[in-house]
């Protein structure tokens, strides 16, 4: 991604997942430990401004995602990915999704990837256009050896990093 600017979007808390407000499942048991799947939902919002078209390259998800080993509620997590949602003019080679039959439910207007431990880097030949915003949608984690039935406390270190150019440049 040479000649390319960068900006990044990070993410550092610490946060208790719990039945009450997550959709937390834990089951089986290894001892006294648990398998654990934490999926979270909700969006964040972060609005593109400034009076230059952006032009989005490519997004790279680093850092990582452990348990909170000052809690009682800890985890080994073994996997994690966020959801990013993009709103920009999408790159298109002149086609449609057919409405019929469509058993994968294809949709060409909706952005979004998942980025994650082991995928964290999405890149693009052909840019997305007229950056407007990017939403981080959902966080899923999943791991073992849970000490609770009923919540996992985590720690969540990321950075996004998004490449671009000015349209034109």
């Amino acid at each position: 991604m040479d000649c390319l600017k960068s900006f990044t979007i990070e993410i550092d808390q610490n946060r208790t997942f719990n039945v009450a407000g997550t959709n937390i499942k834990t089951w089986g048991t290894l001892g006294n430990y648990h398998f654990v799947i934490v999926e979270q939902g909700g969006i964040s919002r972060y609005n593109i401004q400034g009076y230059r078209r952006i032009d989005l390259y490519g997004i790279e998800m680093l850092g990582n995602v452990q348990t909170d080993v000052g809690l009682n509620d800890a985890a080994i997590v073994q996997d994690y990915d966020f959801q990013l949602g993009i709103t920009a003019e999408v790159p298109l080679v002149s086609g449609l999704a057919s409405i019929t039959p469509n058993f994968w439910a294809i949709d060409d207007q909706v952005i979004t990837y998942d980025l994650g431990k082991f995928a964290n880097k999405v890149t693009f030949a052909s840019p997305y256009t007229g950056l407007k915003n990017i939403t981080f949608n959902g966080f899923r984690a999943q791991g073992n050896n849970g000490e609770t039935l009923n919540s996992i406390a985590l720690d969540l270190k990321l950075q996004f990093v998004f490449y671009y150019k000015y349209e034109g440049e």
